[in-house]
């Protein structure tokens, strides 16, 4: 009888102490900053353009370029050209919706709301040549880099 008594003691512990057990929950809020980036890959832009007798009697080289732009801003990005040699006295920029001229001091172009997927973006140069250009092939002369607004 005595070990009656203490399973039922046992059992009425263990009632209580499970009765007296609350569930616990938490709300936890986790947010993350993603900073803004973009840039710009030649996708079918020359490394090297070829000037001809041609070309010099004209005045200027027409060149055209093909670029993938990302970025994960979704107010758009900045394109930015710069000239690299003494090849060019200017340079027009021309697939942009109105052309854009530049020179050694170069230009920025900004390009609103842009998707959020990589852009293909065709261009074409007009490359205003300088007075004492000779025929020969030079390195393109022209540098362009995305940056996020």
């Amino acid at each position: 009888m005595r070990s009656g008594w203490l399973l039922l003691a046992l059992v009425a512990a263990l009632h209580f102490g499970t009765a007296g057990a609350e569930m616990a929950s938490a709300n936890l809020l986790v947010s993350a900053y993603v900073a803004p980036k973009a840039s710009i890959e030649a996708a079918g832009a020359p490394d090297a353009v070829v000037l001809t007798a041609a070309d010099l009697a004209l005045g200027y080289k027409d060149v055209s370029a093909t670029y993938l732009v990302s970025s994960n801003d979704a107010h758009g990005y900045m394109l930015q050209f710069a000239a690299r040699d003494g090849l060019t006295r200017a340079i027009e920029v021309r697939g942009l919706g109105a052309p854009v001229e530049f020179d050694a001091f170069g230009a920025e172009v900004a390009q609103f709301g842009r998707p959020m997927h990589p852009v293909e973006l065709e261009l074409q140069y007009r490359l205003y040549l300088t007075a004492d250009a000779r025929p020969g092939e030079y390195a393109i002369p022209v540098a362009v880099s995305a940056n996020p607004l």
